[in-house]
């Protein structure tokens, strides 16, 4: 018998009892009529939004709305809110210290960044990952451009026309 085993070790079959001896088998492989019990499932479900740089005929057509007036009107930052709707976002550009924002609703948001971060490197638009609300906010969502740069919003403002006389 002991030449049987030495034989099948040989052969390359497992000798069970050698391998038990050592550690514990899974039972899976020996029994498989049994199903191992899984104990917990995690699924996780990611979504990330890509936000483009917006097209010229955007800001266009944005402008060709607005009163036509002897002085062209000026653009001013107003204080908003720490959150905008993500979904509403329908393209970016940088201007300065500022990434622009233009929304769907027709409004422009200004968002100042990260005093280490650089509206350049998101003139290719950017990717940011879809919170639970929807919403991009303040301190809390990070940013995440083409080229590699990571950075988070410190401030939005809304840019509000004003007549030229004031």
């Amino acid at each position: 018998m002991a030449a049987h085993h030495a034989h099948d070790s040989e052969a390359g079959s497992v000798d069970l009892k050698a391998l038990s001896a050592r550690r514990p088998v899974w039972r899976g492989f020996v029994d498989t009529t049994i199903i191992p019990i899984v104990n917990q499932v995690r699924i996780e479900r990611r979504v990330i939004m890509r936000v483009s740089p917006r097209p010229s005929s955007i800001s266009r057509s944005m402008l060709s709305e607005l009163p036509q007036q002897a002085v062209p009107p000026r653009l001013v930052e107003r204080p908003h809110g720490k959150c905008v709707d993500a979904g509403d976002i329908v393209g970016v550009s940088d201007r300065g210290s500022r990434l622009m924002m233009y929304m769907r609703d027709r409004h422009i948001i200004s968002a100042e960044l990260e005093k280490s971060c650089s509206p350049r490197d998101f003139y290719l638009g950017f990717y940011v990952e879809r919170s639970e609300d929807g919403k991009l906010c303040v301190d809390r969502d990070r940013l995440m451009s083409r080229a590699g740069a990571k950075c988070r919003i410190s401030h939005f403002s809304r840019l509000v026309a004003v007549g030229g006389d004031r």
